[in-house]
């Protein structure tokens, strides 16, 4: 169609339409402006048909003049697809003008749309510049049906704040904009009036707010008043207002109100940081009710001392749910030496169940002197005391205090703390730099009792010293088969792959069934520890468990870690387990996933 009306042009007119625009877009001020006229009795003559060939001339427009011919000429051929190009003309100074001599003569609503748009970002731009000249003009556009505008208008009056300004806004309809817009304006008597009954809430909790600050003391009255509202909101402003202008003489409201109230001022007391605070939050602990002795706890956190330790370590001990959590969080987090100190000080003379708490809480903290105490506490005669202690130690315990937990873990004879006991030293061994597990060997070798031997077997493990490694293959020989059983466990849960010749050739050798698979699972559970190896080498690895295995749930782990290792071997080992019934239809899954895996490799 375009291309018919170029051509009717050029025959009827003889006009190159496209050669015009191109002319046109180089077009200038005190040049020849024969194009410029030739161009518009063509836009005449074709109407909107030129309106593409129009834009495409404005787009490559070189001077003012230009793309004010260009406008001109839209105004005349321009529709609804012009409006784009011309609306982001409007807010150009330069192209202002001419966009919008366009604008108003293309018909339809989207142009004038368009218009009411700049004319809003406009307005705002006028507030924003404060121009108190604009203000009767804009107070025009508050009644205006287009309500982006209607609302540009108030915030542009709210930003310019003369009273005229003040005067328009407190006559226009209410609405959130209006209210918004006084509220700006930030005058005591507009806040007053804002905060009247007839607002909406948010309106009356900014009003509020917003006297506040301009006028404290006569802001003081509201706030009491609204201290008793049954409005969460409005109340939660007095509180907070309170709060920052009264201090701790807030407090005395505490028995006139509602419990949400209480927790409210409690949290606001504590969040204003002052250590006179402190009193009324130990006097709530005892509160009769419990989200308010919560509420105080929790405040303990921030403004406690080590005073407190007593009240938190007994009400972590005998409370429940919330409380019981507050407290103990609170018993580790409160701060400085002298809580450590309390804490530690207090744990040889406190009944079980608060000596628990207080060991609990000397563990969380990590205090450097909490580990000589908490060792004398793990042979308590009370069992729950000698567990926390060990736990505690795991999160305190050194190298130095590797020799006494050795000597402790010797003399235990219940398997369970043995248990709790493995994973204590061996965290106190990883906190040396060099990992030292001479005394661990030492241990072993003095030690007579087997349950103890293969407790210090699995430290072995957890700590994963290649000094420990003879040792562990030794047991694999002992006369004791559950040493044996114990020395497959150590080398399965070794920290690297070292171990995994030995487990492989344990699977491979002929014997004891169960030492066979529990070999296998190690050697696999290894091989998928992180390493250097490139995935073709671990899948080798792999290929080697899977033709040890003898039983499907060891194929399966198997098919189950080379789906996870994307390279073609791992794919070569999934087909040929195809032909396995014991593990086809896993293996045909593998070789899918794979499969669509090295595709997107590729």
């Amino acid at each position: 169609m375009r291309g018919l009306v170029l051509l009717c042009a050029t025959v009827l007119y003889g006009a190159d339409p496209e050669t015009l625009v191109r002319q046109v877009a180089a077009y200038d001020f005190g040049k020849d402006p024969a194009a410029v006229r030739e161009l518009e009795a063509l836009v005449l003559r074709s109407g909107p048909a030129m309106e593409k060939l129009l834009l495409s001339g404005m787009a490559s427009a070189q001077t003012l003049a230009a793309k004010d011919a260009f406008c001109r000429d839209l105004a005349i051929a321009g529709t609804d697809a012009a409006v784009p190009k011309l609306a982001a003309m409007l807010l150009d100074p330069d192209t202002a003008e001419m966009a919008r001599y366009a604008m108003e003569r293309i018909p339809g609503a989207r142009a004038a749309a368009a218009l009411r748009d700049a004319l809003a970002r406009i307005v705002v731009s006028l507030g924003r510049r404060k121009d108190a000249a604009s203000a009767p003009a804009i107070k025009t556009l508050l009644a205006s049906k287009d309500i982006r505008l209607a609302e540009a208008a108030a915030a542009a009056l709210g930003n310019i704040g003369t009273p005229k300004a003040r005067a328009a806004l407190l006559a226009a309809p209410p609405s959130p904009a209006v209210s918004a817009a006084l509220l700006a304006i930030a005058d005591p008597g507009i806040y007053v009036r804002l905060y009247s009954a007839g607002q909406r809430e948010a309106v009356r909790a900014a009003a509020l707010e917003g006297l506040v600050r301009v006028d404290a003391r006569q802001a003081t009255p509201l706030l009491r008043a609204a201290l008793k509202s049954d409005s969460v909101r409005l109340q939660g402003v007095a509180i907070n207002e309170l709060a920052r202008l009264e201090g701790v003489a807030l407090a005395k409201e505490l028995p006139n109100v509602a419990e949400r109230a209480r927790v409210q001022i409690l949290t606001a007391l504590t969040d204003s940081g002052r250590p006179d605070v402190r009193p009324i939050l130990v006097e709530s602990a005892a509160s009769d009710s419990p989200a308010v002795r919560v509420a105080a706890i929790d405040g303990l956190a921030k403004l406690g001392t080590a005073a407190d330790v007593p009240l938190l370590a007994g009400r972590a001990a005998t409370a429940s749910g919330d409380e019981q959590s507050a407290a103990r969080a609170v018993l580790g987090a409160i701060r400085g030496d002298a809580a450590d100190a309390a804490i530690l000080q207090a744990i040889s003379g406190a009944e079980a169940k608060i000596k628990i708490e207080l060991i609990r809480a000397a563990g969380e903290r990590g205090a450097a002197s909490a580990p000589e105490i908490l060792l004398a506490s793990a042979v308590d005669a009370n069992r729950p005391v000698r567990v926390e202690s060990i736990r505690a130690l795991r999160e305190t315990a050194g190298p130095r205090q590797v020799p006494a937990l050795l000597a402790l873990l010797s003399k235990t004879s219940n398997e369970n703390d043995r248990k709790e006991l493995e994973r204590t030293v061996a965290s106190a061994i990883r906190r040396s730099k060099d990992t030292f597990v001479g005394e661990v060997i030492e241990a072993y070798k003095s030690a007579t009792d087997v349950g103890v031997r293969i407790s210090l077997l699995n430290v072995l493990s957890m700590a994963g010293n290649p000094a420990a490694l003879p040792i562990a293959r030794e047991a694999l020989q002992d006369t004791s088969g559950d040493i044996q059983r114990a020395a497959i466990n150590a080398l399965s849960g070794w920290p690297s792959p070292e171990p995994m010749d030995d487990l492989l050739a344990l699977a491979r050798a002929a014997g004891d069934p169960t030492r066979q698979v529990l070999a296998l699972r190690g050697y696999i559970k290894l091989a998928q520890i992180p390493s250097s190896r490139a995935p073709g080498e671990t899948a080798r690895l792999l290929k080697a468990a899977m033709a040890t295995a003898t039983r499907p749930d060891e194929k399966r782990a198997v098919l189950a870690v080379a789906q996870r290792l994307v390279c073609p071997e791992s794919l070569e080992l999934a087909q040929s387990a195809i032909d396995d019934p014991m593990v086809a239809a896993e293996a045909r899954l593998a070789v899918t996933t794979l499969e669509r895996a090295l595709s997107f490799v590729k």
